[in-house]
């Protein structure tokens, strides 16, 4: 069906990592509004010339949104790529450097997709983040997490990680859960 990236994230909890990256994304959607409405105030209420102030917040409002652009991409920048995860009808074929590892379905009893790092433009991911947590547990309750990329390796295929877990759900036994 479709393969994607194994990433190697260098925090002692990518979970963690992932939260505050979102955060700082809600932050900028918060402030962007905050400034829009600051910018309206100062224009009515204390009766600015809008040629001033246009002069004074533009430089303003692009540096402090420059920085929070930069503070999301700066993870990005230190993630690896370790390794490949490839979804078939029949398993799971995880390559991990020189590692070579195949999952039956009938030895998986529950797959888990969680948001992780979200994308900074509207073209690096077609579900709006760029890594997902794919958290694999067997039916002797043993689990595994892995970082995975939201883009398949080939770049001919137009399908995410969410439409793949989405597709086996319908055609596999195991319980998929994806974290919307």
């Amino acid at each position: 069906m479709s393969s994607f990236r194994i990433y190697q994230i260098n925090h002692f909890d990518p979970k963690s990592a992932g939260q505050k990256k979102r955060r700082l994304v809600v932050c900028i959607a918060i402030l962007s509004l905050l400034f829009t409405l600051v910018f309206i105030v100062c224009l009515d209420a204390f009766k600015i010339n809008m040629s001033l102030l246009i002069a004074v917040w533009t430089p303003l409002y692009a540096g402090f949104f420059l920085y929070l652009n930069y503070r999301i991409r700066s993870d990005l920048k230190h993630i690896k790529v370790i390794g490949e995860i490839e979804f078939t009808r029949t398993c799971i074929k995880k390559r991990i450097g020189d590692s070579f590892t195949e999952y039956d379905f009938q030895s998986i009893n529950k797959l888990e997709l969680q948001k992780h790092f979200p994308t900074v433009h509207i073209n690096d991911s077609k579900s709006g983040y760029f890594t997902y947590i794919l958290k694999i547990t067997f039916t002797n309750f043993s689990s595994e997490s892995l970082v995975v990329s939201d883009k398949p390796t080939d770049s001919k295929l137009d399908i995410c990680i969410v439409e793949t877990m989405k597709t086996l759900k319908r055609i596999i036994k195991p319980e998929i859960t994806i974290e919307i």
